[in-house]
């Protein structure tokens, strides 16, 4: 069969409400700042226009991948296909009991409108990367909090391309995982509970876990967050690895940071392979010491 020309899809998606762009830099897109063009690289200007692209693209049995803020993902030198971007969802609203965001709104935007409201309750989210989809897609989680805590509702897109609705407790919330990840699914929009606080004890809140860190974590680097998921709860990554005598191991321009060991840091000119070698080294050395063989928490896209 003959491969399909993905530019020919540019005034057909475009029309269906979308930023549609040829050839885009990934690295652009991605915290981690590696990655080179996609073929197409869209951006629907609303949840409708999302859900009639993700509707069109099925029909043509042409593959697609949805990005969000891209703080989890490494991409390939090249990826020949479908990025559809969720950044143009962007809307934010405070309700009587609780608050609705679009899949695409960074997290920190969350929590400093949360700030300028006097909504209390999600302050631990505070300095995450990403956006609310993401986030919900994977509960993502920081100083014993997890989004899938305050989480009411979730707007979505199965995995037969089904719009659908369901209730927080019904989200198979579990570490790290989600049922939109299991399943594949797509965060359209997200309902948090929140409650009235006081804006001066959610500030001191806020700043308190800002400077936790800024202390602990290589944010002065390129990074795509942790490296590895926990493979249980008394098993801490980081140390293991920097126990192994690990610490600062790099291949290329990816370096296990030297302020964290969890993460792998992008010291200027990384690239995808660079950091897949690096973390089968990390793998071996660990499965080696400990028998335990970790499981990646970044996406390595192919």
């Amino acid at each position: 069969m003959a491969k399909r020309d993905l530019r020919s899809y540019f005034h057909k998606l475009s029309t269906l409400g979308a930023d549609v762009r040829l050839n885009e830099p990934m690295k652009w897109h991605t915290t981690m700042k590696i990655g080179g063009p996609a073929a197409l690289f869209v951006s629907p200007h609303s949840i409708e226009a999302m859900t009639g692209i993700i509707d069109f693209l099925r029909s043509e049995a042409t593959l697609y991948r949805i990005l969000g803020g891209g703080s989890n993902v490494v991409f390939p030198d090249s990826y020949d296909g479908i990025v559809i971007s969720t950044r143009n969802l962007n809307l934010i609203e405070a309700g009587d009991s609780g608050i609705s965001i679009q899949a695409g709104v960074p997290v920190n935007s969350v929590i400093w409108f949360c700030l300028s409201k006097g909504l209390a309750g999600l302050e631990f989210l505070t300095g995450l990367p990403g956006t609310i989809g993401g986030a919900v897609f994977m509960n993502a989680g920081a100083f014993g909090g997890e989004i899938g805590e305050v989480v009411k509702l979730v707007e979505y897109i199965d995995e037969k391309g089904i719009a659908r609705r369901i209730n927080g407790d019904s989200c198979e919330f579990s570490y790290r995982s989600s049922l939109f990840r299991s399943l594949g699914s797509t965060v359209l929009r997200v309902e948090l509970k929140v409650e009235q606080g006081d804006k001066e004890v959610i500030r001191s809140n806020m700043q308190d876990i800002l400077g936790r860190r800024l202390e602990k974590q290589p944010l002065d680097l390129p990074s795509a967050g942790s490296a590895f998921v926990r493979p249980y709860q008394d098993f801490f990554v980081g140390s293991t690895i920097e126990r192994l005598g690990l610490k600062a191991l790099s291949v290329g321009d990816a370096q296990i940071s030297d302020k964290h060991a969890g993460f792998i840091v992008n010291r200027g000119n990384a690239t995808q392979r660079d950091v897949v070698l690096l973390i089968e080294k990390i793998k071996d050395a660990v499965r080696e010491a400990t028998g335990v063989t970790l499981e990646e928490e970044i996406q390595i896209w192919r």
